[in-house]
């Protein structure tokens, strides 16, 4: 009995594994065998009594053979089958080093923390808002040019029709003033018409409409507060309408120490406390190069690079131990994309005077060059994903011999294609970005009105000096000191002479025709300006009368682009000769003041970092949290925007105001619900201090932000 057990119990045991090949083909063929059987015997079974049990049991074979076919073909497609090994290839070369969390190019780790205690550094505020005050606007010099602008603004509000055709007629012409011509408007626009003050009004409607700058604060900088042992990698930028804190980032490591710092610009703000102007610099760390050592142990250069720039009370250089710089390897790029605009800043700007402005020189060739205004100094900054500060600087903006595209984007690698040229994905995206920002009709009016102004003075003086020994009436006079009015009023008494005296010849001609000695008449006799001066003066005319029918057909940046510039964003620019050989155009200063705008909307130049995970010895960043996050802020920047809007103007919104509280409430009431048990979630949710929140609840709190800010754009488009 033992040795009969024993052979059962080794039958049992038996286990032979069939191929895959083997067990697919057994299904099928048993799956075809029952299908065919049941088909032929179905006459038998027709008249038997066993009928209904025999389909029963084909269909469940069938359904059962079927079933046990496809777990077992997706149980082997999910499973690891691996099949027959390949002939031995030849001997391959070494493998390159693989990523780790120990970073394998890394000497140490890269270290992290966030911290969500800051210092204040400034609040920069807006210099329009201040000229207001008369003690703030008479410090920094803007009072007169904003009661001027906001003279047409009340205007307007009041349903004023500006008449640009008169402003045409009597400023760009220098026509009499008449009674019926409001004297003040003219006088008021005619100031207003310097690039200077078109540039500061330009640059406070773009903040409106693209930035998050308040009315009163453009916006303001802190500077992390360190843990122990750990350094900051820059500095943080708010907008005047954000009222919350994000976290910052301090690291320790594998790090290094600016060797020293840019200076970008130097800006001043007005000082609600004590009454005066403060000055503050905005720095850039400059890299350091090191001598490294590879895996292998041989030295590698590398680049150690900031993530941020820095922003510093008074002009004093910055302690070059309180900032960190990373090594290149560990460094990713940051789209343009990925960079929040949070304020333009225009401040006290070197008012400089109109007669000043223009210095024209004469040239064998068409070389008439204004002279450019290079003290319009304003800057962008842009807030990182790391919750550090780029700036964007119109002193570093060099121009270059190129189409405006181009210059918008040189510097800017991730915008160029293969070739060398800017890619239709970013064409695109500075034409949407032109396109998103409304101009009203009062800038446009003056950008035009001084523009074209610019433009036909430049070639009327060119082309009076070049004639000027063909025609006696241009002899000793002032050319190049004429303003464009006089410039086009002299050519045109000297024409009208001409006409007169033509006419007259023909007269005395037709007179004598009945006398004893007529006279012959010569045309020869006749005057007449040169031809090329007629054409510039017909089209200077034509062009300007129709300045009114454009600045009605103007509503966003890139019309006025388009006006202001012959080719649009495909037009050349040109710095020097070779750039006019190219086909490029001198800049006048309104083409200039307006292509510096422009680029300061774009992200600078300048490439932005953030650290990789794989660097990171202890802490990863939860990049989808930090998403999350960002989108919160942008839908809470959203609403603090729509609620100033409907607080500043309670009379217009009276009607909507009780239905938009109890939506707010009802909103609140929806947070409660949801983080409730946090301790003063509700001012959390306001200065952004989220590490109690899961990424969950922050989420929700998005989609609660986004249904009362949809609730409070209807109040404000339907008041």
């Amino acid at each position: 009995m033992d040795t009969l057990s024993s052979f059962v119990d080794d039958i049992v045991a038996f286990n032979f594994t069939l191929p895959y090949w083997f067990k697919v083909s057994f299904l099928v063929v048993c799956i075809i065998t029952f299908s065919i059987g049941a088909y032929f015997t179905r006459e038998f079974f027709e008249t038997s009594y066993l009928r209904s049990g025999f389909l029963w049991f084909v269909f469940i074979a069938i359904i059962n053979l079927t079933t046990m076919l496809v777990i077992y073909l997706y149980n082997n497609r999910t499973s690891k089958v691996v099949g027959k090994p390949g002939r031995k290839g030849k001997k391959g070369k070494k493998g390159k080093v693989g990523k780790s969390t120990s970073c394998g190019y890394c000497v140490n780790n890269i270290f992290i923390q966030s911290v969500h205690k800051s210092d204040t550094i400034c609040l920069v505020s807006n210099p329009l808002y201040q000229s207001t005050a008369n003690e703030a606007g008479n410090i920094l010099g803007t009072k007169t040019i904003v009661e001027q602008y906001n003279y047409f603004q009340k205007k307007i509000a009041d349903g004023y029709d500006i008449n640009y055709t008169s402003f045409v007629n009597n400023i760009v012409f220098a026509k009499p003033l008449t009674a019926d011509v409001d004297q003040k408007a003219i006088e008021n626009f005619r100031t207003l018409m310097h690039p200077n003050y078109i540039s500061m009004f330009l640059i406070e409607n773009i903040n409106e409409q693209m930035t998050t700058a308040s009315d009163e604060i453009y916006g303001k900088f802190t500077t992390p507060v360190p843990k122990v042992g750990y350094v900051t990698l820059g500095d943080s930028v708010y907008g005047g309408t954000e009222d919350f804190n994000l976290n910052s980032f301090v690291v320790s490591g594998n790090i290094m120490y600016p060797s020293t710092f840019d200076k970008l610009v130097t800006f001043t703000s007005y000082n609600l406390e004590t009454k005066d102007l403060s000055k503050y610099t905005i720095w850039r760390p400059v890299q350091q190069t090191v001598n490294d050592s590879n895996y292998k142990g041989q030295p590698e250069k590398h680049e150690y690079r900031a993530l941020g720039d820095i922003c510093k009370f008074g002009t004093d250089n910055p302690n070059v131990n309180d900032y960190a710089l990373i090594k290149e390897t560990c460094l990713d790029v940051v789209s343009i994309n990925d960079l929040k605009l949070a304020f333009i800043y225009s401040g006290p700007l070197d008012w400089i005077s109109d007669n000043e402005q223009l210095d024209y020189t004469q040239s064998d060739t068409y070389l008439v060059q204004n002279k450019i205004v290079n003290n319009l100094q304003y800057f962008s900054v842009w807030r990182t994903p790391m919750n550090t500060f780029v700036t964007n600087c119109n002193f570093y903006n060099d121009l270059v011999n190129n189409t405006i595209y181009y210059n918008l984007f040189n510097g800017v690698d991730e915008a160029f294609n293969e070739y060398g040229n800017i890619s239709d994905e970013y064409k695109q995206w500075i034409v949407d970005r032109l396109k998103s920002i409304s101009i009203p009709q009062l800038i446009s009016a003056m950008i035009f009105c001084r523009h074209f102004q610019a433009e036909f003075q430049k070639e009327l003086i060119y082309y009076i000096n070049k004639y000027q020994f063909q025609v006696s009436e241009f002899k000793n006079r002032k050319i190049n000191s004429m303003s464009f009015a006089q410039l086009y009023n002299l050519v045109d008494k000297v024409n009208k002479e001409y006409e007169e005296f033509n006419k007259e010849l023909v007269k005395k001609a037709s007179l004598s025709l009945s006398s004893k000695k007529p006279i012959t008449y010569d045309s020869k006799q006749e005057k007449h300006l040169p031809s090329l001066l007629m054409q510039i003066f017909n089209n200077a005319l034509n062009t300007i009368i129709g300045i009114p029918v454009q600045v009605e057909n103007t509503y966003t940046l890139y019309d006025v682009v388009n006006v202001v510039f012959q080719n649009g964003l495909e037009t050349r620019v040109a710095v020097d000769s070779d750039g006019i050989a190219e086909g490029g155009i001198l800049l006048n200063e309104v083409q200039d003041m307006l292509l510096r705008v422009c680029k300061i909307i774009t992200p600078p130049n300048k490439p932005t970092y953030t650290i990789k995970d794989e660097c990171l010895g202890t802490f990863t960043l939860d990049r989808s949290r930090e998403d999350k996050i960002k989108l919160l802020v942008e839908q809470k920047t959203i609403y603090n925007n729509y609620t100033d809007t409907i607080n500043n103007d309670p009379s217009k919104y009276e009607k909507q105001m009780i239905s938009a509280r109890q939506y707010e409430d009802l909103a609140e009431r929806k947070m409660g619900e949801l983080c409730g048990h946090i301790t003063n979630y509700m001012d959390k949710i306001r200065k952004m201090d989220l590490d109690e929140f899961t990424t969950n609840r922050i989420e929700s709190l998005i989609v609660i932000y986004k249904d009362i800010n949809e609730y409070l754009k209807k109040v404000i488009d339907t008041a």
